[in-house]
């Protein structure tokens, strides 16, 4: 895996498996104080956001067109 000056044919999925419990974190606590008072079904609609927030940070963190 990874040698310096390798390129992997798995890289993008490496680094979003990589950065994806950090993003997740940082979604969570932004997140939290609003799911702690929330009803039932904001708390479910705010999980979806949540869901969707995740996905768009992932996306512009791992660039497409990077190198790895």
């Amino acid at each position: 895996a990874g040698r310096s000056g390798h390129f992997l044919a798995d890289g993008e999925e490496r680094h979003r498996v990589a950065i994806l419990p950090q993003i997740e974190a940082s979604v969570q606590a932004e997140f939290a104080e609003r799911l702690a008072t929330a009803s039932l079904l904001a708390r479910m609609r705010t999980r979806l956001a949540m869901r969707r927030e995740i996905r768009r940070r992932l996306k512009t963190a791992a660039s497409t067109r990077a190198l790895y």
